[in-house]
């Protein structure tokens, strides 16, 4: 009975030491995220004279609101500092304290701050217009211009492809959404799977190859993983914009074609039908300038 308790408390000890692990490791991700943010808390206090606290930092975003930035700004820097401070310098915030940065957030909602609310995101195209553009392109980037279009995928998604995940036969592709953490089923056009067929083969790509990769000076194909700000830059060479355009573009295609938002979200991977009608579909006037 002894022994057997002994690898009991043995294997529950290692478990619990994995769970450790893998809980510090998304620390750890978080904090390499919101270093830069931290570093700038941490000279703001130096300036001010102020300690590195949960106290400065109501007077930090305070500042933040007064001196013009962007809710988006207020938000990432309100998450970055209490993240290092609760993770790194093993502080705490009192439920005043949260109050407080509530009741901060609500500044944005009065009047003379409310286009520090407003977001300006890429605009969506003309889908002809874009598809004529990607029609000049070489073989690879209209390939994945084409692909990314069709598919509306983020660049985090783009860069993460392979060959193996793309179903051409039944012209489907099969996409990690990062930011939902989760696997989702996107459809292909026919004129989308015959450019990769083409991409395909000229540069020899393989199963474990990746869609977007690398190509060197020299003309030749890597499989690597590029970021996701190379991938932006690539787009942008390519058509003068960035890829949320290409997303944005579908999605608004879509629904001026009649597409409702259950639709359009199975093939953009929104979960949030919301998000879709506020975000994508306001930004393009062209389905009220029909009716005017």
């Amino acid at each position: 009975m002894g022994e057997l308790k002994r690898v009991v408390n043995f294997n529950q000890a290692a478990k619990m030491r994995e769970v450790d692990e893998q809980i510090q490791k998304q620390v750890d991700k978080k904090s390499k995220m919101y270093a830069g943010d931290f570093k700038r808390f941490e000279t703001y206090c130096q300036t001010k004279g102020l300690e590195v606290s949960f106290d400065s930092l109501r007077a930090y975003l305070l500042d933040t609101i007064q001196e013009g930035f962007k809710l988006s700004t207020f938000n990432r820097r309100a998450a970055g500092v209490k993240h290092f401070l609760v993770n790194e310098l093993g502080q705490s915030e009192t439920d005043e304290q949260a109050k407080s940065v509530a009741f901060l957030r609500q500044i944005y909602n009065d009047v003379e701050f409310a286009e520090q609310k407003l977001v300006r995101g890429q605009a969506a195209q003309p889908k002809d217009e874009v598809l004529h553009l990607i029609e000049k392109l070489d073989t690879r980037a209209k390939a994945i211009s084409l692909f990314n279009l069709v598919t509306a995928c983020r660049p985090s998604e783009m860069v993460l492809i392979k060959v193996d995940h793309i179903d051409l036969s039944n012209r489907s592709v099969n996409v990690f959404m990062k930011k939902q953490k989760e696997w989702h089923n996107k459809r292909l056009t026919l004129e989308c799977v015959n450019a990769l067929k083409s991409y395909f083969k000229k540069y020899g790509l393989k199963k474990d190859d990746y869609l977007v990769g690398e190509v060197n000076k020299g003309g030749r194909y890597i499989s690597k993983q590029i970021s996701d700000t190379a991938y932006r830059k690539s787009i942008h060479n390519w058509l003068g914009f960035a890829p949320y355009t290409l997303r944005k573009t579908q999605v608004s295609s879509m629904h001026e074609a009649g597409a409702d938002l259950a639709t359009i979200a199975k093939q953009s991977g929104h979960k949030n039908l919301e998000t879709i009608n506020k975000h994508y579909l306001s930004v393009n006037d062209r389905t009220v300038d029909k009716f005017l």
